[in-house]
């Protein structure tokens, strides 16, 4: 997703908190302006479709054009102060269902908590949602929502569902750090950790990949399930983003992406290899730079 789009969905989000009086505390959401989406996954822009479609907050995925949007004030408490915030009813014409639509009209229902996604009548969107039991379905701006004409990928991944081959794949990059880390230096230079080995280890089986001269390794068809994936290294291992979980529950036909960075300078510590959605740049260059 292109940041142009990313930056106009978290300024319209926290834009839209208005001062009102006269409202009970009791009777509505209490939310503070760094508070996550309530249900959805951290916002990570450049997820593929083959991660994206199978995250546990999503069960609808379709295209479609918004036909008609209605707007509703939603009190709030924000940072302590009543305020008003916009819910969005939005009436879609599906063009192709994906996951979870069968229908030819569905409602999709975002905001009312500082995370709703700013549909615009007219529009074509690639919806990722969660399917409430009212049947209306829930997007926000970090469901991975997007303008048809940025989901091109999406779509080629989607559409082919059908006929894709069963099995899951984890995939993602290795890097070696070659310099040590300097004060207020804010990028150090590595290189593709060619021929590392990296764990993925299922409930029953566990797999290995190898990292290739270009820093990259993969491994496709496996079973659907829970998998750790972790880097063999006597070095310290940091992975990019460092704030998601190695965990990974693998859906058919689906994919996870995790990136690495070995620090043969650092001291190791406890195993901890968060998943990472962020790829260092992949070139034909033996080095890359990687910030701290």
């Amino acid at each position: 997703m292109v940041a142009t789009h990313g930056t106009l969905r978290m300024f319209v989000a926290l834009t839209v908190a208005l001062s009102v009086g006269g409202t009970h505390q009791s009777q509505v959401p209490v939310i503070t302006r760094d508070h996550s989406c309530s249900g959805e996954s951290p916002c990570e822009w450049d997820a593929p479709a083959c991660e994206t479609a199978w995250r546990p907050g999503v069960s609808a995925v379709f295209l479609g054009r918004a036909t008609e949007i209605r707007e509703e004030d939603v009190p709030i408490v924000l940072d302590g102060k009543n305020a008003l915030t916009v819910k969005l009813f939005v009436k879609f014409e599906v063009e192709e269902g994906f996951l979870g639509v069968p229908e030819k009209n569905v409602t999709v229902v975002s905001g009312g908590d500082l995370c709703g996604f700013p549909f615009s009548k007219g529009r074509e969107y690639l919806v990722y949602g969660r399917r409430l039991e009212s049947g209306e379905i829930y997007a926000s701006i970090c469901s991975f929502t997007k303008w048809k004409s940025e989901a091109t990928e999406d779509l080629q991944y989607l559409r082919n569902l059908s006929v894709a081959s069963h099995g899951g794949t984890i995939y993602g990059t290795a890097y070696l750090y070659i310099a040590p880390a300097k004060p207020r230096t804010m990028g150090r230079m590595g290189t593709a950790a060619t021929g590392q080995k990296i764990r993925i280890q299922g409930a029953n089986q566990s797999y290995e990949a190898t990292v290739d001269a270009r820093g990259s390794f993969t491994i496709s068809a496996l079973p659907p399930g829970r998998y750790i994936v972790s880097v063999n290294s006597n070095n310290a291992v940091i992975s990019s983003p460092p704030h998601l979980s190695p965990i990974v529950d693998l859906a058919d036909k689906g994919c996870a992406k995790f990136n690495f960075w070995i620090d043969p300078f650092a001291k190791k510590d406890p195993p901890e290899t968060p998943r990472g959605a962020n790829t260092p740049p992949a070139t034909d260059a033996p080095t890359a730079e990687h910030p701290d």
